[in-house]
């Protein structure tokens, strides 16, 4: 029975790992453990039936194939067979524990090219060793909000704070900091050029992606509390439940209800998928309106699910219906929204989509970036806009396998030490102008402080979380350690961490 089962896991576990390669490109050790630990509420139906296709049903044929030859191998006539075949070959003389010896060492054979390729695709001994390995760098760098002065404006600001799904200003093209010869985001390329849009050169190149933040969940941590999502093995139990997340750290959320503002958070997939419930209703009391808020309202019929939830055409329209009520209250307002029909593999076509290029991606992009245009021109058009500041950023780098080329992974660099990959962002409407916009070392962390500065808040040392304002000149921690040894450090285990900040 134990052999049976070792087959059957050690088939899953190679499966699962050539199915997450295909699937996933860019992504490390530490998300696929994330992800582990939480629940799957959420998650769109084409990765379910294609972990159940490509993972799971060829898992249980092994196992079929095993336990029928197993069985052929035990009828009589067969059974015979094989014992002639034994005393024609000598093998009748092998001992008993010899056999049993060569199939352990089978086995483990397998488990080892399992390892090299977890290593190889997702540097899974680099993963083990930061479990072991230890660094100060987040104890010593880390500012706590709580003890920073935090000033805000008399009359204060509302904030909308559009997250896109996987933007990159990769995405252009070259003539725009971009890696392409065309620019299939030729809206958000501008919009980026009228407003402010921090950059690592005089192009229109964004934010890094250190560890810990290169997908959704870990981004959106990452940008409104200046961490990365950081879990160690020995936590994998304790967010098995998640019944609180982050409790000791003090996020963008927690800062803006303490003053006053109405929390709000619109997303087109089921909001509970990777813990985002949880985090943003813990720091900040947000009010989610989610894929199961639109049927439970019948804004959408109750079978009715593409791709996460519903699309961004439909997130969009409910997105100016939203801001059109909450701007009737009183309070002022942060409305935060995030996009998905940009998501890997390919991204969702709907049906206003251009058919302008000859991949289904660019497309895609294509069709985001036009109603992403749209919907600030709508904006524009509010009585509300005038009091507020809109910022919009990428979550991460885009997963797309094989789209950027096999070369522009998310942790490469450049020889003058500037990411290759990197996470579009532009502010618009800001009351204040940067010190430095552009020539910037900076990662997805510092866009904590930033946009609360957006807003016209002053920080009393520009610096919260392991993020700098950048509208300020002060250093930013990738501008004085550099990439390279930021990201090595942020990868290590930190004890200060796991006890002052993550875990309860």
């Amino acid at each position: 029975m134990l052999f049976y089962i070792a087959i059957f896991l050690l088939s899953l576990i190679s499966f699962a790992l050539i199915w997450t390669k295909r699937n996933y490109s860019n992504i490390g050790f530490d998300e696929i453990m994330f992800h582990l630990s939480m629940p799957l509420e959420g998650t769109a139906r084409t990765f379910v039936t294609s972990f159940i296709k490509r993972v799971l049903v060829p898992s249980v044929c092994v196992l079929a194939v095993i336990c029928v030859l197993f069985w052929i191998a035990s009828r009589p006539r067969m059974k015979e067979r094989i014992r002639r075949l034994k005393e024609k070959w000598h093998l009748d003389k092998i001992p008993a524990w010899e056999k049993t010896l060569a199939g352990g060492v089978l086995l483990v054979v397998w488990l080892a090219l399992n390892l090299w390729y977890a290593n190889r695709a997702f540097a899974f001994f680099d993963y083990v060793k930061n479990q072991v390995d230890t660094s100060s760098f987040i104890e010593e760098e880390y500012v706590f909000p709580a003890d920073v002065q935090i000033t805000f404006p008399e009359k204060k600001r509302n904030l909308v704070w559009i997250y896109l799904e996987s933007a990159e200003s990769s995405m252009q093209d070259k003539a725009n900091g971009g890696l392409f010869d065309r620019n299939v985001i030729p809206e958000m390329t501008q919009i980026a050029k009228d407003n402010i849009s921090f950059s690592q050169s005089d192009l229109l190149e964004g934010a890094a992606t250190v560890p810990g933040t290169t997908w959704t969940m870990g981004a959106l941590v990452a940008q409104t509390s200046g961490l990365p999502l950081k879990l160690y093995m020995g936590g994998y139990n304790v967010m098995k439940g998640y019944s609180t997340f982050m409790p000791k750290t003090v996020a963008l959320g927690d800062i803006l209800e303490e003053e006053g503002y109405h929390n709000f958070f619109l997303a087109g997939s089921n909001f509970t998928f990777g813990g985002r419930r949880s985090y943003f209703q813990e720091h900040g009391n947000y009010q989610i309106w989610d894929y199961l808020t639109a049927i439970k309202e019948e804004k959408i019929p109750s079978d009715y699910k593409v791709w996460w939830g519903f699309e961004d055409k439909k997130l969009y329209a409910f997105a100016k219906e939203q801001l059109l009520n909450l701007a009737q209250q009183d309070e002022p307002f942060n409305f935060s929204m995030l996009t998905v029909d940009t998501h890997h593999p390919q991204g969702y076509v709907c049906d206003i989509c251009p058919d302008t290029y000859d991949d289904q991606f660019s497309n895609v992009w294509a069709c985001a970036s036009a109603q992403l245009n749209e919907f600030l021109e709508w904006l524009k058009q509010q009585d509300f806009y005038e009091n507020t500041t809109v910022v919009i950023t990428g979550d991460h780098c885009s997963m797309n396998v094989g789209y950027f080329g096999e070369k522009k992974g998310v942790y490469n660099y450049y020889t003058d030490g500037r990411t290759e990959r990197k996470v579009y962002n532009a502010i618009v409407n800001c009351p204040i102008e940067p010190e430095k916009e552009n020539g910037r070392l900076f990662t997805t962390m510092d866009f904590f402080p930033t946009v609360l500065a957006s807003l016209g808040a002053e920080i009393e040392g520009n610096r919260l979380g392991l993020g700098t304002n950048l509208f300020s000149g002060e250093q930013t921690l990738a501008e004085k350690y550099g990439y390279e040894y930021m990201f090595g450090e942020l990868s290590k285990k930190s004890t200060f961490y796991n006890k002052e900040l993550f875990y309860p």
